[in-house]
């Protein structure tokens, strides 16, 4: 199993400032909603996803979606799943780099089984 972090992050990036249009870009601090993007990940028209697999997908993505904490523990093929989503999509930016490295680097964690 592996534990995700789903903890939005801020982002910086370069913006138009609307009080001056034609002056210098501006430095704006934005939220980098985790959990959305790899809902949006997860169904991106490249994973080319069967009827099956779609359902199964959205299996996931409704659990993920009910998660209230800040972290979600997932079974190995639910993160296969997520990993395989980051692997096949391409354009990611460099605001991105913080999601991929949560989800490649997802930590492994040990389940006891109740007796």
């Amino acid at each position: 199993m592996r534990k995700l972090n789903l903890k939005d992050y801020m982002v910086t990036k370069k913006v138009q400032n609307p009080a001056d249009p034609m002056g210098e870009p501006i430095e704006a601090v934005y939220p980098y909603h985790v959990k959305d993007t790899i809902l949006n990940l997860m169904f991106a028209p490249g994973l080319r996803l069967s009827g099956a697999e779609l359902v199964k997908q959205n299996v996931l993505a409704i659990k993920l979606e009910t998660c209230k904490g800040d972290e979600i523990t997932l079974e190995d093929a639910e993160y296969d799943r997520v990993k395989q989503a980051i692997d096949a999509f391409a354009g990611f930016a460099r605001h991105d780099v913080e999601l991929v490295e949560r989800i490649n680097n997802a930590e492994v964690v040990e389940v006891e089984t109740k007796k």
